[in-house]
């Protein structure tokens, strides 16, 4: 037992000097002339709004330093921002690698993989996101994307979940309207809704419509159950 402790403390001071020397290689590398370079040339890029021109340098200030995750979390905003899902799918995935807790980077890969349309993955992700979090924002999410994989009894377990929770009451979503625009509601409101369209999508008639009224009663002029409603007759 003796013996362990002494190999497993050995390992502990040479993972701590290989960190403590990679920190110190790190801060060279920032203090170089061509990093400060590579530094003002994203400064510039994000300024003038030349989007190519702040990746470049954002590359290759990766390239000097790979150790630098900040670095690569500002890449991977930049890919999702431009809609270049698969890209900020690869750098997330690289991040979560390393940091399996990064919440930025889990947040990134959950969004890549629904605006993919790849579901499973997307619902995957945003579980590990929700038990990390306990944001009921991402269990609206995962119950969503769970009513669409046809996952009913998780997704109403889900939904049951966020209504019961007070922060439902107080926490905004905003929906599409027919004219572009937009309308604000509250998380209630919508899993009320989304109730209703699985009671809806699984028989269950009176039930939906009980969760569309009831999502009216909270949010009167929310115009998805309304819509809902007119439908079913």
């Amino acid at each position: 037992m003796k013996k362990y402790l002494l190999r497993k403390g050995t390992l502990f001071v040479f993972a701590f000097f290989v960190f403590s020397l990679a920190q110190a290689q790190s801060q060279e590398v920032k203090k170089s002339q061509l990093y400060k370079h590579y530094q003002m040339k994203y400064v510039f890029g994000m300024k003038y709004n030349d989007n190519e021109v702040a990746k470049d340098a954002l590359y290759s200030m990766i390239a000097m330093d790979p150790n630098d995750d900040s670095l690569k979390m500002r890449l991977c905003y930049y890919y999702f921002d431009q809609n270049k899902f698969v890209s900020s799918l690869f750098v997330s995935a690289d991040l979560l690698q390393r940091y399996p807790d990064n919440i930025d980077a889990l947040r990134i890969n959950a969004l890549s993989y629904e605006n993919m349309g790849v579901r499973d993955k997307a619902a995957d992700a945003y579980e590990s996101l929700y038990l990390k979090t306990n944001d009921v924002g991402v269990l609206y999410q995962l119950a969503i994307l769970q009513f669409e994989l046809e996952r009913y009894s998780e997704s109403k377990t889900n939904l049951d979940i966020i209504i019961k929770n007070p922060e439902s009451k107080t926490m905004k979503l905003n929906f599409p309207l027919e004219n572009n625009s937009q309308q604000e509601v509250t998380l209630e409101a919508a899993a009320y809704n989304a109730l209703g369209m699985l009671e809806n999508q699984q028989g269950n008639k009176e039930e939906a419509k009980k969760n569309f009224n009831k999502a009216l009663e909270i949010n009167p002029e929310f115009f998805l159950p309304g819509q809902n409603l007119k439908e079913m007759k």
